[in-house]
């Protein structure tokens, strides 16, 4: 994850934390209905065997100076259903929270 992205006007800043949108992401993806979990890669799982937890199993984030935000979700999704399907309701529940 990147450092925290701060917008400031005449009223105010924001402080983005890439953090924060990570977990967001990872439980609005875990909220559909076909979706069995999320899938960290080789060094993730490997590390995980030690004991050692990430509340951003499976997720990059990152928020550009125009403060656009791309999120790579890496899923395991349920036996039988329509990939399409899962990924365009994965898509809009993550935009909508």
């Amino acid at each position: 994850m990147g450092e925290n992205t701060i917008y400031t006007n005449g009223i105010g800043e924001v402080v983005i934390a890439p953090e924060v949108v990570s977990i967001i992401a990872s439980i609005a993806a875990t909220e559909v209905k076909g979706v069995v979990g999320m899938y960290g890669g080789f060094t993730e799982e490997f590390v995980e065997k030690f004991g050692v937890k990430s509340s951003n199993k499976g997720i990059k984030v990152q928020i550009n100076e125009e403060g656009e935000v791309v999120i790579d979700l890496n899923l395991i999704i349920e036996y039988g259903v329509r990939i399409p399907d899962i990924a365009f309701e994965v898509q809009q529940n993550v935009k909508g929270q």
